[in-house]
């Protein structure tokens, strides 16, 4: 696409939230697809460059807009701006996850991708409508994109859009990243495992699940990626066996030699998970699933509709989100058939080349074709 594009997002770039990732990702996904890119994001953020925190490979333009106070009118004022400055810039099209900047874009008669990861409502409040609007939701210029088959089909229930309006894109992972260190030995015979956990100590994230976990199978090690004891003991309201073992928070260029030296990777996500207020538990497309198969180790998920969409008994071993006697079955089955196991991950690294941010990037330039 020789149309010159901007991602907007309302996030800080770099920062440590899962969003800021994101934007990274994709972005440098889109760049190096099209020499014409441009990124626009909040004013802020630390000085390193997106290069030291997220390991992106290509450079680009970025700018950024002030914040501006947190109330709805500020939000309008700032997507106006944003996609005001993408306009001058000489942009004619615009990928953003947050509606305000897709209804202007496409009221100047600008190309608007919107990637929806929640519910419109939880962005925009009472002014959802728009998604009434036939004249925004059917204009040719406007392409609707959702981040599961989960959410879809809330849009679809919830707000009678049409299926046929609707593109599925679920996250990714950056393949490049792990081919230095996915083709590792994975080895599984052993007495002790080192389990690998990345992510927020969130209880909806499973922190809790992982602690009962840890009591339950003291032979292994659980390796916490993502935050603190503390933070845990205060999410949980309990104490940790010493056999949890927490590395903090490491720079998001860090983490796929990391993955690929742990034996299994888990992702406990429970059914409500609350973000920033919004239960996405039946949404979320969580960015580390896909690293975790790019990582080529073995992967333990929740049994949730959600995880299926990616994940089978095929490519990881799936357990109940609230039963951690499920998880240590599944650990000592993955002991007893290392074989099996390593097919399980091998599997994985295979289905997640669909799953890459450049897949999704050009999936989105073609939507804008």
């Amino acid at each position: 696409m020789n149309t010159r594009i901007a991602y907007i997002a309302r996030a800080t770039v770099p920062s440590g939230s899962t969003n800021s990732i994101h934007v990274a990702k994709i972005s440098d996904a889109f760049a190096s697809l099209s020499e014409d890119f441009r990124l626009i994001v909040f004013e802020g953020g630390t000085k390193a460059t997106l290069r030291e925190v997220y390991g992106v490979r290509n450079e680009f333009p970025i700018y950024r807009i002030d914040k501006g106070e947190d109330t709805r009118l500020s939000q309008i004022k700032w997507a106006r701006k944003a996609v005001g400055l993408a306009r001058k810039q000489g942009c004619k099209a615009i990928v953003t996850r947050d509606p305000f900047c897709a209804l202007i874009a496409v009221i100047w008669g600008l190309d608007a991708v919107l990637d929806l990861h929640g519910d419109i409502k939880h962005l925009t409040g009472r002014l959802y409508r728009m998604l009434k609007w036939k004249w925004f939701v059917n204009n040719k210029q406007f392409h609707l994109v959702t981040i599961s088959q989960g959410l879809k089909d809330y849009y679809v229930e919830s707000y009678g859009l049409s299926a046929e309006c609707i593109t599925v894109l679920p996250d990714g992972a950056d393949l490049e990243d792990f081919e230095p260190f996915a083709d590792r030995e994975l080895s599984l015979n052993k007495d002790s495992l080192h389990i690998g956990y990345f992510g927020k100590i969130l209880v909806g994230k499973g922190i809790d699940l992982i602690r009962r976990m840890a009591i339950a199978d003291s032979a292994d090690v659980f390796d916490i990626y993502g935050g603190t004891l503390e933070e845990a003991v205060k999410e949980t309201g309990a104490e940790f066996s010493d056999n949890v073992v927490f590395h903090g928070r490491v720079n998001n260029k860090e983490i796929p030699e990391i993955m690929c030296g742990m034996d299994v990777l888990i992702l406990p996500n429970q059914d409500k998970l609350m973000n920033m207020g919004e239960d996405i538990g039946k949404f979320t497309s969580p960015l580390k699933l896909f690293e975790y198969m790019a990582s080529g180790r073995c992967i333990i998920a929740s049994d949730l509709p959600v995880i299926r969409e990616v994940l089978s008994e095929e490519n990881a071993y799936l357990a109940s989100s609230s039963d951690e006697g499920e998880w240590i079955r599944c650990i000592n089955e993955i002991k007893a058939q290392g074989s099996d196991a390593v097919d399980r991950a091998e599997r994985a690294k295979g289905d997640v080349v669909r799953y890459s941010w450049k897949s999704r990037a050009e999936a989105m330039l073609n939507l804008m074709k």
